[in-house]
């Protein structure tokens, strides 16, 4: 594991989380510690249950450790409060899911233009930032479509621009090609790749080795740990290939 934490995006040390049901424990994380620099494409890799979706809500401020410390740029998610916490998620991540969530019956450019509905962003520069990220993933021939017109493939993209579009310092993707065919997938894993060479840290959520191998780092998490934290060659993605399934 790394240790300067100065350069560090993130940094967590012996995260712990805890889930009560009346007498019931559930313990989902414990012990996981790893930092990552801006810059990195990160892929968090393990079975089903392993505690790599509350990793991903802990990163992305969506729920805080019962134990342990996670700091984003220095800052301790644990002295926050809930509206720090929103502001953070807002201006400072953007969110990839595995199910789009995008706004049915609504165009392309409308649902890039969501966050920026909760943003500072004068209204008069909100089409245009929606737009260059639209642009970004090669989708602006469909921006007044809508989101029920699209395949699913176009719709992983809308939601990559969706993203974009308040310019974060991290992507966190929690399985993006989950839903997709080989093609699809291909396209958005080199979307990725692409936002990553241009400075964009990355990260993704996946149990599937052939797309963590599209990271250039793949942090292995079993029982709540991360037990494993491989640097390896990214595999490219040229124009028109598929991604093995």
């Amino acid at each position: 594991m790394k240790n300067n934490s100065m350069a560090s995006l993130i940094s967590a040390k012996d995260l712990k989380k805890v889930y009560r049901n009346e007498e019931v424990e559930t313990v989902a994380l414990k012990e996981a510690t790893f930092e990552i620099d801006p810059g990195e494409f990160v892929a968090i890799m393990g079975p089903s249950g392993s505690g790599k979706s509350t990793l991903m809500h802990i990163v992305g401020f969506l729920d805080k450790p019962t134990e342990g410390t996670y700091k984003f740029k220095g800052t301790d998610i644990n002295e926050s409060t809930e509206d720090q916490m929103a502001a953070f998620r807002n201006k400072e991540i953007g969110f990839v899911f595995q199910s789009f969530n995008l706004l049915p019956r609504t165009s392309v450019l409308d649902n890039v233009k969501l966050p920026l509905m909760y943003s500072e962003v004068p209204t008069g520069k909100q089409k245009d930032m929606a737009l260059a990220a639209i642009k970004a993933v090669g989708l602006e021939h469909r921006a007044e479509f809508l989101s029920n017109q699209l395949s699913g493939g176009e719709k992983q993209r809308v939601a990559i621009a969706r993203a974009l579009v308040n310019d974060p310092d991290l992507i966190l993707a929690d399985e993006p090609t989950g839903n997709l065919d080989s093609k699809s997938g291909g396209q958005i894993m080199k979307i990725l790749q692409d936002l990553n060479s241009k400075g964009k840290t990355i990260i993704i959520v996946t149990h599937e080795q052939d797309t963590a191998e599209h990271a250039r780092r793949i942090l292995k998490i079993k029982d709540g740990s991360v037990y494993q934290d491989i640097k390896i060659k990214q595999k490219a993605i040229k124009e028109g290939e598929e991604l093995k399934k």
